[in-house]
């Protein structure tokens, strides 16, 4: 297998069954298939999941704890040494089921929480009274010690909230905050967007946000764009290009597998081919790690680092490997990048490779954009220090927290 392209990420869709009707799903969720992944396949799915080396899977839907065998399915997790979080609405989420979830190894839970106006999330997610449940799933799993992710999908009516939506997730214990910028597929296909300008200075704005809260993370999905942005302010962002067919991919109920949940072009379904082989010989797995992007993606002096967002690329032009539409960046002629490559000290390299693989190209990009924003020609261990500092505190080169990963793990349009 090519290492360059490691399976370390899945998103797995377990069920359409869901028990709110968001306008955003990109799953249509509702009711559950009759033709979802039994449980004995889901664990066939996870021991090939294992022998790929994927460190971690995101268990989501629709709804997830509508299945009756998801603790089973973490349980099967945890005996295969996968980290396993789950993407939910929360309203289904009380100090049992918290425990319930943590004894069965969750190592995280990211719910969903679009307003601090009850009525505008509630007429988003689609049923009276969600908010409520999503704060209570919030504060359960704080309570019972099970770190928690709040995220929020981005539009037009809540883009004024995002500063007191971040400061309401501090406030409630959360270990990090993610803004998901909306892919308009599924229910999304008729929502109007924010505006690439409005998508620019929201970026800056997380930046600076994560400044003002080093508790706890601040992060963009879906903008591979904010690594360009922090590499424009001299800021150092554990961010990288889109992760889908590179490092990540998603599986659906029924076992068909894409790209990410928000690109649906069918890759294969672990139902009839080996999960190992559609990760070595799909297609659009091929296509996407060519790195022959099109348009001003392709002419990008950012394009390893960034790559832009093959799903919007696909979602508003019908091209997967065509230009992000949402970028407002014009490509110069001398790349930013164009220097030498910093020297990594010997205790510096021993430091990343304790870095867990699904994060180290991220961690490595941030550290080198830091050190040549300073103009240091070798990264030492004290330097390393330093980024980690401007993270809040996270230990670059040491066991990482739980904040961090699931930071960089959870989607949740469906949830």
């Amino acid at each position: 297998m090519n290492t360059n392209n490691h399976l370390e990420i899945v998103s797995w869709n377990l069920t359409s069954g869901c028990n709110l009707r968001c306008v955003h799903c990109y799953l249509d969720a509702g009711a559950a298939s009759e033709t979802e992944l039994g449980t004995e396949e889901c664990y066939r799915v996870i021991d090939e999941m294992s022998e790929l080396g994927t460190e971690m899977v995101i268990l989501t839907g629709g709804e997830p704890l509508l299945r009756k065998d998801l603790l089973a399915v973490m349980r099967r997790c945890r005996e295969r040494g996968i980290m396993t979080v789950l993407g939910s609405n929360g309203t289904l989420i009380d100090d049992s089921v918290a425990v319930d979830l943590k004894e069965a190894g969750l190592q995280g839970a990211s719910i969903s929480l679009d307003s601090l106006q009850s009525e505008k999330h509630d007429s988003f997610r689609g049923r009276t009274g969600c908010w409520e449940g999503a704060l209570n799933g919030i504060r359960a799993c704080s309570r019972q010690g099970l770190p928690v992710v709040v995220q929020t999908t981005l539009t037009s009516w809540n883009y004024m909230e995002v500063p007191a939506l971040i400061n309401f997730a501090r406030d409630q214990g959360a270990t990090a905050f993610n803004l998901y910028y909306l892919v308009c597929t599924g229910r999304a296909e008729k929502l109007a967007d924010i505006s690439p300008r409005q998508y620019e200075e929201s970026l800056a704005a997380l930046l600076n946000a994560q400044s003002l809260h080093p508790s706890m993370m601040v992060r963009a999905k879906c903008a591979p764009q904010m690594v360009r942005i922090a590499h424009e302010r001299g800021v150092p962002h554990p961010g990288g290009g889109c992760p889908a067919g590179a490092s990540y991919l998603r599986i659906t109920p029924e076992g068909q597998v894409t790209p990410c949940p928000y690109l649906p072009v069918p890759a294969g379904n672990v139902r009839d081919t080996p999960l190992k082989d559609i990760w070595e010989r799909a297609a659009i797995f091929q296509h996407l790690r060519s790195s022959n992007l099109r348009g001003r993606c392709g002419e990008c002096n950012y394009r390893e680092a960034c790559t832009g967002c093959r799903a919007r690329a696909f979602s508003m032009t019908g091209d997967y490997l065509g230009e992000d539409p949402w970028c407002l960046y014009q490509p110069c002629v001398t790349s930013p990048d164009s220097s030498a490559s910093a020297h990594w000290s010997p205790e510096a390299q021993i430091r990343l490779q304790r870095v867990p693989g699904f994060v180290r190209t991220r961690v490595k990009m941030a550290v080198e954009v830091y050190a040549r924003s300073r103009r240091h020609s070798v990264i030492t261990a004290q330097l390393m220090d330093e980024v980690r500092n401007s993270f809040g505190g996270e230990h670059i080169g040491k066991p990482a927290t739980q904040r961090k990963l699931l930071s960089d793990s959870v989607d949740h349009r469906t949830s």
